[in-house]
């Protein structure tokens, strides 16, 4: 049996698997009691994985967590926690770093709230999305009190800066920060009347908004991914019909287009997104939770969208996002969450023809 201090609660993000600089993978989940979960893969890896560890646990963590990581190689892992016991207290913005693979992390720091001391206002904060840049520069994004994002920004040296407003008004929780393999920062924001969307020009440089899309997006829906280089597409729920999407913001001068349909009614949250050889050819893989409570996937030529995308669930349990990581040699690994709190995972096949699995592993 596992400690029930042991068990994860349901991932609301899909970065929660990542490769270290030495190749391993590391898992990190919130802990139902509190805290951290942690899985991480020995250095013979395939199917080898330390049990999990509880790192940091404390009673006033909300079961939330995202996770950035820089071409260091090191981790910083973001959540919310209650300034004090009561269940309605203000939340703050706290963060703790891990610096090599299997090894302890710092403690728990707080980066506060775009709000200060009022506590009404901080308590109606979203859930950060931190990432780093190209210029080592990291930030955090955060829905705030009035419906605007606000951000806080911590130069290489390490130090922090205030936090300031982005101007925007009405944005749903579920912000998607996605950054190219040069660096580059692009910020989705799903709207009540559309999407925001900022961007860095450069790697490292400032942000600068780009025109808002008229597409309305399901709240907690977006993610994206680079799918070629430096060019992110963009996936979402439509707010109607459910649908999955993909969107590549237009190329100057190019004309907009709709966003492309991939089907995935039945499934709920973010995706997933990974991109793996398949069959030899650049295939990019999304993975989704069926609301039924299982994991599903599918997989395209990577942003030849028209060729369509069909699902296959693969009745693997899985509460929460699930996650997607290449391994060391260029497999895919797919991670879940189950029912009961554990971690399980699969590796890609190359010995037959399509995106197939090898058998699932509960750790």
């Amino acid at each position: 049996m596992t400690a029930p201090e042991l068990l994860a609660a349901a991932p609301p993000r899909a970065d929660w698997l990542t490769p270290a600089p030495d190749g391993r993978l590391t898992a990190y989940a919130p802990a139902r009691s509190g805290g951290i979960v942690r899985w991480t893969e020995s250095p013979a890896g395939r199917d080898d994985w330390t049990a999990p560890e509880l790192l940091l646990p404390d009673a006033r963590m909300l079961p939330y967590l995202c996770v950035a990581r820089g071409a260091t190689g090191f981790a910083d892992v973001f959540g919310l926690r209650r300034t004090a016991d009561d269940p309605h207290a203000p939340v703050e913005v706290v963060y703790a770093s891990q610096y090599q693979a299997g090894r302890p992390m710092t403690g728990w720091h707080s980066i506060g709230n775009p709000h200060g001391k009022d506590a009404e206002k901080a308590s109606a904060i979203g859930a950060p999305v931190a990432v780093v840049d190209g210029g080592d520069a990291l930030h955090v994004f955060v829905r705030n009190a009035m419906g605007g994002v606000s951000t806080r920004r911590r130069d290489p040296r390490g130090v922090w800066g205030k936090w300031t407003s982005l101007p925007c008004k009405r944005v749903r929780e579920g912000l998607s920060a996605v950054v190219t393999r040069s660096g580059r920062i692009e910020l989705f924001m799903p709207a009540d009347k559309g999407v925001y969307v900022w961007r860095q020009d450069t790697p490292g440089g400032a942000l600068d908004r780009a025109p808002n899309l008229v597409f309305i997006a399901r709240p907690q829906t977006a993610s994206g991914t680079e799918t070629h280089e430096g060019r992110i597409t963009h996936y979402w729920r439509d707010e109607q019909s459910g649908e999955i999407v993909a969107y590549r913001l237009a190329e100057a001068g190019a004309p907009d287009v709709a966003p492309a349909p991939l089907g995935g009614h039945s499934g709920s949250g973010p995706l997933a997104l990974g991109r793996c050889l398949v069959d030899g050819y650049d295939c990019t893989v999304l993975a989704q939770r069926e609301r039924a409570g299982t994991l599903a996937l599918t997989a395209y030529p990577t942003e030849l969208e028209s060729a369509g995308a069909w699902w296959a669930d693969t009745l693997q349990s899985c509460e929460g996002t699930p996650a997607l990581a290449l391994d060391r040699d260029g497999r895919l690994v797919v991670a879940a969450i189950d029912r009961d709190g554990r971690m399980n995972v699969a590796r890609q096949r190359t010995d037959q023809q399509g995106m197939v699995l090898e058998h699932w592993i509960r750790l």
